[in-house]
């Protein structure tokens, strides 16, 4: 093979490409349209969300247990902190609202406004949901004062909502876990009045690593856990895009501008040819996950500047991104061979489009299995082809303790190899055939051709 003449062709073929308006727009203008556009609903939506109010309607608040303390004398007198233990908390403060240590708002959480309501029947209850007065009703059974005080008998308290509804759900997700925060202190309290510790149904002391971060800082991880799984994927799904294009453009398109029979009988050698195809999509593959990895630079750089304190904490390591770049150079050969293979099987560019349709199906299962919860580069997932390759991405990028298991790579870039050489030999093989000569409707061979011989 004569490298000189592999770089001719691949130059030459990168050059057409670049004078090919439609193909620059979809792989370098539609992602600067897709980003801001990404970034912008993201920011919506967690705006919105914070400016919207859920409201919580109560009734038989006047059933609620008395908050007052428990005047049993204690040692160390009234104003103790014993004293204080024994004092049931209030479920809602002055203003009527939820006890602000019970309805703590996160940042990407909606904040909740109490309503109270008179109705005494479910039927009158429900006519508040169904008329969108409220989102949630909490339900306080009458004596639930008395059986409090008693301690022989639980009260109930039952939230209602609105079914298939997803604001109704929301708000009453938040208002069982008010009361069960509620629930737990007025259990304290009553360990309390009875002298025993507050923590004493806890016979274990289980330090949970996330209940010593803040909120922001639980926020910023889980975007982090979250991008480390998008990126390799968009990067995946680009890559995919940038590739398809130009390979059907330097196969079916050049049957049918008539550029193919010239190139054929030029001095080149088949192989040549195929090779020097080959390096120019994997170069508009690669840089097409270049182009993205920038855009998406600029948008987490531009997220903390659009909504100011929702963004506080880094989400992307620098250079777990930059590796995961250099691992991406397999995957954009892979793509550049298989498009190629099946671009040549073409004899249109509207039928290539059509044979590049399966190679979605194939990639898109095996890229949403690598972002299954649970899933790791392990001895055997990196035999999986394309799937280790997201696998091993993602672990470049994940901030974690341990050692990196360098010794999944030759398995994961063996693999990718060998479904590259596989694709470029199908390739060499439909071009060393004489129906890849021929536009649509201009071979006279009625049998038809097939990816790797005459039918």
């Amino acid at each position: 093979m004569r490298w000189s003449v592999v770089r001719l062709i691949a130059a030459r073929e990168v050059r057409d490409q670049l004078r090919d308006r439609r193909t620059l727009f979809l792989i370098l203008g539609l992602p600067i349209l897709m980003y801001p556009l990404f970034v912008g609903v993201g920011v919506l939506f967690v705006t919105a969300l914070k400016e919207k109010k859920l409201v919580v309607g109560v009734a038989g608040a006047e059933h609620l247990p008395e908050l007052e303390p428990d005047l049993t004398p204690l040692v160390g007198g009234p104003g103790g902190t014993a004293h204080k233990m024994r004092v049931y908390p209030p479920l809602f403060g002055p203003d009527g609202q939820f006890a602000p240590s019970y309805s703590a708002t996160a940042l990407d959480s909606a904040p909740m406004t109490v309503r109270p309501l008179d109705a005494d029947t479910d039927a009158k209850l429900h006519e508040h949901l169904d008329a969108r007065h409220v989102d949630a009703i909490i339900v306080i059974e009458p004596g639930a004062r008395d059986k409090l005080n008693a301690g022989t008998e639980r009260p109930v308290f039952r939230v209602l909502g609105r079914d298939g509804e997803e604001n109704s759900k929301l708000a009453a997700q938040r208002v069982t876990s008010v009361l069960n925060r509620w629930s737990d202190d007025l259990k304290a309290a009553r360990f309390a009045r009875r002298g025993l510790p507050p923590d004493f149904d806890k016979p274990i002391d289980v330090r949970d690593p996330q209940s010593e971060k803040t909120s922001e800082k639980k926020i910023a991880d889980d975007l982090r856990d979250m991008l480390v799984k998008v990126i390799p994927f968009l990067l995946v799904m680009w890559m995919l895009t940038g590739s398809i294009y130009p390979a059907i453009d330097m196969t079916a398109g050049e049957k049918e501008r008539g550029t193919m029979e010239t190139l054929l009988i030029s001095p080149a050698e088949r192989t040549e040819i195929v090779a020097g195809k080959f390096l120019a999509t994997t170069c508009f593959s690669f840089g097409t996950a270049m182009w993205n990895v920038a855009l998406m630079l600029v948008a987490v750089a531009a997220a903390p500047l659009l909504a100011p304190g929702l963004f506080g904490q880094g989400l992307i390591s620098l250079p777990g991104l930059a590796a995961c770049v250099l691992a991406a150079i397999p995957l954009a050969m892979l793509f550049a061979a298989l498009a190629l293979a099946l671009g040549v099987f073409a004899k249109s560019t509207k039928e290539g489009n059509y044979y590049m349709v399966p190679l979605f199906f194939a990639v898109l299962p095996l890229a949403y299995w690598s972002m299954t919860p649970g899933i790791e580069l392990d001895a055997s997932t990196r035999w999986v082809p394309l799937a280790n390759a997201l696998l091993f991405q993602q672990r470049l990028m994940a901030v974690r303790p341990d050692p990196f298991p360098w010794e999944h790579a030759p398995a994961v870039f063996g693999t990718l190899g060998l479904c590259v050489a596989l694709a470029l030999w199908a390739a060499v093989r439909q071009f060393h055939r004489e129906g890849v000569l021929f536009r649509e409707g201009e071979s006279g061979d009625k049998g038809g051709w097939s990816l790797f011989g005459k039918k």
